[in-house]
């Protein structure tokens, strides 16, 4: 009886220890809820700025540029804005132990707007401007404070101005020691503009165990578009982008464009050594300079979102063609479907 109480005493401690070895570390942030002294363009302790000496750091509010809103908790928050310059703020800090790629993690952090948020004062004293509109918070890892290697998450349009929870899940595809929070214009994107978002209460980013495949990229039967493909693409090589929606007569994509849009995105980010253009093209129904400026935003606005999602600028052009290079003839209703179009042209291959 007493051995087989001594047996049972060892798997037990043989499990307890499995179970520490294999325990996943929560990554605790410092000073989640972003407590300071109140102070305008200066973060809180423990968050730094991570933009250029130049450009005007996060504000730890409240009780700066008319914002009194109480903080969810403690007694400060963070308030970052974003400028119709294209200046936008964001914060970071290094972790106690690195993001992996071999886990997914899960993070909260409250979020809204103030009624108002006003903008610099100007030489006589008085405000000018104000930073009302909504904008996003989009999520960083990098290896370096504000090195935008990956963007792990971002959040819809933030209009609320009661504090409200947004929850993210992201699965990193490389390991990363900084942690980065940057405040963002809604997307898609068509014009910058000056707005803000407020943020308290974050939570410890938690990592769980999740089915990751070996292989992230998606099998040509699973791709939308085939022909992009590194091992058979070329120089000059031009792709229609298949399942692109625009909004009639506009530069707007609807929803169901998001697919085609994020597989583009995965295949830049996976081959940081192509450099593209989006070529914007129209069918011969319109008039030029509608069919120039037409086929210009669309193509924009395809980039803008690339760039947004973490792509640098410097790999993208975008051109708008207008009518100039039909690939049907503009006599029967399929025929200017088919010139209705957008591009991806392959400009360089690096090795």
């Amino acid at each position: 009886m007493q051995y087989r109480l001594y047996l049972l005493l060892f798997f037990l401690g043989i499990s307890t220890l499995f179970f520490a070895q294999t325990k996943l570390d929560t990554i605790k942030l410092d000073n989640p809820s972003f407590e300071g002294t109140p102070m305008q363009s200066n973060p809180p302790p423990g968050w730094l700025n991570t933009k250029l000496i130049d450009e005007s750091p996060p504000d730890t509010q409240p009780g700066f540029w008319k914002v009194t809103k109480p903080a969810k908790d403690g007694a400060t928050y963070l308030g970052m804005v974003v400028r119709d310059t294209g200046e936008t703020e964001m914060v970071g800090q290094k972790l106690k132990s690195p993001l992996s790629n071999k886990y997914c993690y899960k993070f909260s952090i409250y979020l809204c707007k103030s009624e108002i948020y006003m903008g610099k004062l100007d030489p006589s004293g008085q405000y000018s401007g104000d930073n009302t509109t909504p904008a996003i918070l989009r999520i960083w890892g990098g290896n370096s404070l504000g090195s935008k290697d990956e963007l792990l998450g971002y959040s819809n349009l933030v209009t609320n101005s009661r504090w409200q929870i947004y929850n993210f899940e992201f699965s990193p595809k490389n390991n990363h020691t900084y942690f980065m929070l940057e405040a963002y214009y809604k997307t898609p994107l068509v014009f910058k503009y000056n707005g803000h978002i407020l943020l308290d209460n974050a939570s410890d980013l938690v990592p769980y165990v999740c089915n990751k495949p070996v292989d992230t990229v998606k099998t040509t039967e699973q791709k939308i578009l085939k022909d992009l493909d590194k091992s058979i693409l070329k120089e000059g090589q031009t792709i229609k982008i298949d399942k692109l929606y625009f909004k009639a007569d506009s530069s707007a994509f609807n929803e169901d464009s998001y697919p085609v849009l994020n597989e583009i995105y995965d295949f830049l980010n996976s081959n940081k050594n192509i450099i593209i253009e989006i070529g914007g093209h129209t069918n011969n129904t319109p008039p030029d300079d509608y069919c120039d400026k037409l086929s210009l935003n669309r193509a924009k606005s395809v980039t803008n979102y690339l760039v947004e999602k973490g792509i640098s600028s410097n790999r993208i052009l975008y051109r708008g063609y207008g009518k100039r290079m039909p690939i049907a003839p503009n006599t029967t209703p399929d025929g200017r479907k088919k010139n209705q179009r957008v591009e991806i042209k392959i400009i360089s291959i690096k090795k």
